[in-house]
């Protein structure tokens, strides 16, 4: 069953290669409307799915996955494109995804996975990593922010980011060596 919630994450997973090309092309005004659309539609199909009670299965596997599809996407090439994303926080946010990944995997053999929920330092590392984007992207479009309130936002990410990974990492052992 095709839920609604589920129908705006396919949104979402649809404007990722539209937000990949205009990153690409540097037309940051049309990135910066498909970014915000993109959060947006995140926040509203996560708020649909409890309130009508439509949580899936296939909804809780492709949110996350669109999630980091965009976040991901949106760091690389913004470290690419001019540098206007510092490399090292690209490398920490790229590297912690596919720690999760990995991990993920290797609970999922272990038949372990459902164990392992989002908790709220992965939800405050996601939610920074998007305004990160977010405000990198208003910065280059509006010019409002002072560079060091940038710089600033980018340390904090790179922080809850680390601190996110260690997190999951110390979850997902203590989850392997229990019986």
């Amino acid at each position: 069953m095709l839920s609604l919630p589920n129908l705006i994450t396919l949104l979402r997973v649809f404007l990722i290669p539209a937000f990949i090309m205009a990153c690409f092309y540097s037309n940051f005004k049309l990135a910066f409307l498909l970014f915000v659309v993109a959060a947006l539609s995140d926040a509203l199909d996560g708020f649909l799915a409890r309130k009508l009670n439509q949580i899936t299965t296939v909804g809780v596997i492709l949110d996350p996955l669109a999630d980091k599809a965009l976040i991901d996407s949106g760091f690389f090439l913004l470290s690419y494109v001019d540098g206007l994303i510092p490399t090292w926080l690209t490398v920490i946010v790229l590297s912690r995804d596919v720690l999760l990944l990995f991990g993920g995997w290797l609970l999922s053999a272990f038949g372990k996975l459902d164990r392992i929920k989002p908790d709220r330092l992965g939800k405050l590392t996601a939610f920074l990593q998007f305004f990160t984007l977010f405000a990198v992207l208003l910065n280059l479009n509006f010019n409002l922010l002072p560079e060091y309130s940038l710089r600033v936002l980018f340390y904090l990410t790179a922080l809850f980011t680390v601190a996110s990974a260690v997190n999951y990492t110390v979850k997902g052992i203590r989850e392997l060596q229990s019986g």
